[in-house]
């Protein structure tokens, strides 16, 4: 009798071990692949290239734990560029910001925030909403990320291309709409020199992390906030952005 009750309390308490990793493991960052790519895709908004089925596909969730619309982003890289695709299932596809560097967030918008070394200050923000206006700031850390967003967006990326396709109508609240897509191509040299150890090749890797926010109808003030790599309350968290490996 006593041999089985060690046995038994031996199973639970590995069980429950097994369940505490799990827990922590939900907020380990992120990680994948970004494969480098020869031919470079059409930057429409339009995710119907094969290059695109070379990337893993990344399911960004809501950091509350709550129900979101479908949404999945993509990278992919080359020598001159990173790539990113957003599709973002959306019943109610709203937007009224049409004027480069307006805050998008204050309404709906994809994001990616990327921190080639890693230290968690100076990092990349890039914003593109549904009637395809941009935003890019450059942070100086997660603190001053919101203290001063005015000065953070005078940071433009030369060269920064972004494209959108919607299925559906933006900022008509009355009907049903199907969803929105979005490709960027970023120039490496914006965001790290040639000579830096951190220039794309083989094995470098980048910390960053890729987010949406969508505001349904009535829940304005309460938006979805979705990101790939688990957030504990808020998008400026650099120590868990995620990690894109490059590959070739």
């Amino acid at each position: 009798m006593g041999s089985r009750w060690s046995v038994l309390l031996t199973g639970l308490l590995l069980w429950g071990m097994w369940q505490g990793a799990a827990k922590v493991d939900d907020k380990l960052p992120a990680e994948t692949e970004v494969p480098r790519i020869k031919k470079a895709p059409t930057i429409d908004g339009v995710l119907e290239e094969a290059v695109w089925r070379r990337a893993p596909s990344l399911a960004l969730r809501d950091i509350k734990g709550r129900q979101a619309p479908a949404t999945t982003a993509k990278l992919l890289w080359d020598d001159k560029n990173l790539y990113l695709a957003f599709d973002c299932a959306d019943t109610d596809i709203w937007a009224t910001k049409t004027q480069r560097d307006e805050f998008l967030w204050e309404e709906e918008v994809v994001e990616v925030f990327i921190d080639p070394d890693g230290d968690g200050r100076n990092y990349y923000e890039f914003q593109v909403n549904p009637l395809g206006t941009q935003i890019d700031l450059l942070i100086p850390d997660a603190v001053e990320g919101v203290k001063d967003a005015k000065r953070n967006a005078r940071w433009n990326c030369k060269g920064w291309r972004s494209a959108v396709k919607v299925q559906g109508t933006v900022n008509q609240r009355d009907d049903t709409d199907e969803g929105w897509t979005v490709e960027m191509a970023i120039p490496l040299t914006e965001l790290v020199p040639p000579s830096s150890p951190f220039f794309p090749r083989r094995d470098v890797v980048w910390r960053l992390n890729l987010y949406r926010i969508d505001r349904p109808k009535g829940q304005e003030k309460d938006p979805l906030l979705l990101a790939w790599s688990p957030c504990q309350r808020w998008f400026h968290e650099p120590e868990h952005f995620g990690r894109g490996r490059f590959t070739e």
